[in-house]
């Protein structure tokens, strides 16, 4: 699961975001300007209708255009990027959107004290290396970010992080509870036993087609999952699905689907706008976004809480 990266420029500057697009084809998977405009669409609306789809964005400011200001000249960027750049800030962060620009272009008073990437002109001779060399920068910031997740314009964060705390967090605790207090659990099929290892795998769908509650259903006839109910203490009880083989060896293996994936996948319909029966290339690179943010905070989640650590797991599924 690579980050998405879109690379914005003026025409003029074509040259520049493609050595870097070249630069990242080995780390992330980059889409350039003039790949993402769909027919029947104005620009701006394939521009407004594309910053959810990526994780970052790089634009590149070559001085294309001469600004007259306050009575002195400036080489200046072409208004597009700008706007391109205020457009991605805004949706993504400014955390997670780059400037890359050409020495000697203007640059606006709002970003003054910011450290930009600054590039000499295409024509200098040291113009390859030192593009690569702020290309190397930008892919250090992104590894660094990418332990940190941000409340986007889709909610695939903020569910990852309500189901973990409202469901996973607290169960996990319940269940150690009663496995200290050696409690005896009865299953639908009549099977009795206590709590001598815990296990939690929380299994995603590689997709969000079908109804999450389907998908359950479909896991559960498949696996033969037994259903346990837990008697609620300081929170209300839930149905537990459960792998039955391992009961005889003492382990209580949980297994669950994010219900609230729902919800995601509803999220990802409205912003797309859809109208139709199935999925656009478009709208499934969304999904896999998406999926991919929920299972990231899920596992930094885990790996930061002592209370799940050694007993909750992530995977990805295919039902």
């Amino acid at each position: 699961m690579r980050p998405k990266i879109f690379i914005g420029s003026s025409k003029e500057g074509l040259s520049v975001a493609k050595k870097i697009e070249e630069e990242l084809k080995d780390f992330a998977d980059s889409d350039m300007w003039e790949s993402i405009f769909d027919l029947n669409k104005s620009n701006f609306d394939n521009l407004s209708s594309q910053v959810a789809f990526y994780d970052y964005a790089i634009l590149v400011a070559t001085g294309d255009d001469m600004l007259e200001s306050r009575k002195q000249t400036y080489s200046a960027m072409r208004d597009n990027v700008l706007f391109e750049f205020g457009l991605f800030t805004g949706g993504l962060g400014k955390s997670r959107t780059f400037l890359v620009i050409e020495e000697g272009v203007k640059i606006l008073s709002d970003l003054s004290g910011i450290t930009l990437s600054i590039i000499p002109g295409k024509r200098k001779k040291n113009h390859a290396e030192k593009v690569a060399e702020k290309v190397t920068q930008i892919k250090q910031h992104i590894i660094d970010k990418e332990d940190t997740f941000d409340l986007g314009l889709l909610p695939s964060t903020a569910l990852a992080y309500g189901y973990f705390k409202n469901f996973v967090e607290r169960s996990v605790k319940r269940l150690l509870e009663d496995k200290k207090d050696k409690k005896i659990f009865h299953l639908a099929n009549g099977t009795e036993f206590q709590i001598g290892e815990l296990k939690f795998t929380i299994m995603i769908p590689d997709d969000l087609s079908d109804d999450m509650f389907k998908k359950v259903d479909a896991k559960r006839l498949r696996d033969e999952w037994q259903k346990m109910k837990v008697d609620p203490k300081e929170v209300r009880d839930y149905d537990f699905s459960i792998d039955v083989s391992k009961v005889s060896d003492g382990c209580l293996h949980l297994v669950d689907i994010p219900l609230t994936l729902n919800a995601l996948n509803t999220s990802i319909e409205m912003y797309s706008q859809k109208r139709h029966i199935g999925k656009s290339a478009k709208e499934n690179i969304l999904e896999k976004k998406e999926i991919r943010n929920f299972m990231r905070t899920l596992e930094y989640l885990i790996e930061t809480c002592s209370m799940v650590r050694d007993i909750v797991d992530v995977k990805i599924i295919k039902i």
